[in-house]
């Protein structure tokens, strides 16, 4: 079973943190792993103040009835995703001279979004800044020279610059989980997952093709 340590050591050991994981047992953590990164990452949309305001009229009981079964459903398409990706990427892995198990790859991908997990750090600040900004009462030239005036831009571009950094470090921990998993080297591991997201775009733009022919 893995320890809680490994959250941290994944980020700068993958591959030895990936194969401790791995050898300790068939519990992986790997869901566990996808439900908290769904949680972390769903902490900056998490608005109550606005429920009012998107369904107008409404008690609060049943709005936040909604709201729950949404993060459910949500939750739930976050592992069914890792799942697909864990099947997908283990198929790929596999043409590329992979040796891995789906089970192991699918524990690997998991595994790859421990950074997001990490982002809360930066999220729970962004989400409380961003609460002193009264949007509702202005319109769209007054919220903008608002949002300018307290420092927003600034703000705003170390977000994304963050944001941007984290999806930079899962896809460095992916090629690295992968590559343990698959038994083959970390730049493979990038290859696949790479081949695995772009699987999606290259099925839709032979659709695309097929329809106008």
């Amino acid at each position: 079973m893995p320890a809680p340590k490994d959250l941290l050591t994944i980020l700068y050991q993958p591959r030895e943190t990936m194969r401790r994981i791995l050898d300790a047992g068939p519990d992986r953590w790997a869901v566990q792993i996808v439900l908290l990164a769904f949680v972390c990452t769903a902490v900056s949309d998490a608005d109550a103040g606005r429920l009012n305001q998107t369904f107008p009229g409404m008690k609060m009981v049943p709005v936040l009835a909604i709201v729950a079964l949404t993060m459910i459903l949500s939750a739930l398409g976050w592992v069914l995703f890792l799942y697909l990706v864990g099947w997908v990427t283990t198929a790929i892995g596999r043409a590329l001279g992979g040796e891995g198990t789906v089970a192991d790859v699918r524990a690997a991908v998991a595994w790859a979004m421990v950074p997001l997990i990490w982002s809360v750090i930066y999220r729970i600040p962004a989400t409380i800044f961003a609460t002193h900004f009264h949007y509702t009462t202005m319109n769209s030239r007054e919220m903008i020279f608002n949002f300018l005036a307290h420092g927003g831009c600034s703000i705003a571009i170390v977000y994304f610059a963050v944001r941007f950094l984290v999806s930079l470090l899962c896809l460095y921990v992916a090629s690295n989980t992968i590559g343990e998993a698959q038994r083959f080297s970390s730049p493979m591991g990038l290859a696949s997952i790479a081949l695995t997201l772009a699987l999606p775009l290259a099925v839709a733009a032979a659709a695309v093709l097929a329809v106008h022919q």
